[in-house]
């Protein structure tokens, strides 16, 4: 194999991998007029900041009618704000008010924030906390520990459930019915990866109930290791996980395997906080 050329691109990861716009459904109690309008404001990404009416039909897959009454309607309502200079939009202020009730009234970043930065601090990694949505992970806290960061990890970065440390963590925390479950919509997700990933998946469980985290080599982007423990909610529901991930020339297999056992240990001092801390408001950093 020769060198690459310089012309030659890196290839990137996708980041709108496990974003699921859903649009219609048979069931006669789903509204999908509620659902398309949520489907436009989930076709905004950090890399897709702005958007015309266009190319929004074309990620959500409406006629473009529709999509020019919804993207409308969003601006009178504050969530879409409308360039004129770009005949495009982009996400208004409004969106914030939907996410801060979930953000402000969830414990676990609060308690966590600390020991993620000092986790991150000895390590020399990135730390996140992550909780598991649809096919993907939303990152819910982060503590960056590298001496030069070039990560994009903030409150509500998506990665792929699939492919990623953290999302394979949530899995294997799973109870086997609900990971039967989203087996079969993997399966019909992924169709020609899938007897791969499964396999890399069915490893990723073992490795959680062996030793409590599991391992994730190049899986999303090809210089990037991570090892993640995943962190069962006292709700008994909902499904977190703790990662520690850096560039692969440092992260290497000895390294994961220690930087998972920390993680490991500081999930189970979360837990000891919380049950010694009635939840409260976490109204941000200090």
């Amino acid at each position: 194999m020769g060198r690459p050329s310089r012309t030659d691109k890196p290839v990137l990861p996708d980041y709108s991998e496990g974003i699921q716009i859903k649009t219609e459904d048979d069931d006669p109690r789903f509204n999908n007029a509620v659902a398309r309008g949520l489907a436009i404001l989930r076709a905004f990404q950090f890399d897709r900041k702005l958007l015309g009416n266009v190319e929004i039909a074309a990620a959500t897959q409406l006629p473009k009618p529709t999509v020019s009454r919804l993207t409308y309607t969003l601006t009178q309502l504050g969530y879409l704000r409308y360039l004129p200079e770009f005949g495009k939009y982009e996400l208004a202020a409004g969106v914030v008010t939907l996410a801060y009730p979930y953000l402000v009234n969830m414990p676990v970043p609060a308690i966590a924030r600390p020991l993620m930065e000092a986790l991150a601090e000895r390590s020399k990694t990135n730390v996140g906390l992550g909780v598991h949505e649809g096919l993907s992970v939303l990152y819910l806290e982060y503590a960056l520990g590298e001496p030069n960061p070039n990560r994009r990890q903030r409150v509500g970065f998506r990665v792929p459930l699939i492919r990623t440390a953290m999302g394979r963590s949530c899995i294997a925390a799973m109870q086997p019915q609900e990971r039967g479950r989203l087996y079969d919509e993997l399966k019909d997700h992924y169709r020609k990866e899938w007897p791969q990933l499964q396999g890399e998946l069915d490893d990723a469980v073992e490795q959680v109930d062996r030793r409590g985290f599991c391992i994730a080599a190049g899986t999303f982007q090809k210089t990037t290791n991570s090892v993640a423990a995943p962190f069962v909610h006292t709700d008994g529901r909902t499904l977190l996980s703790f990662n520690s991930q850096g560039h692969a020339a440092q992260q290497t297999v000895a390294v994961m395997e220690r930087n998972g056992k920390r993680l490991v240990e500081l999930a189970a001092e979360v837990r000891r906080r919380l049950a010694a801390e009635p939840p409260t408001p976490s109204l941000g950093r200090r």
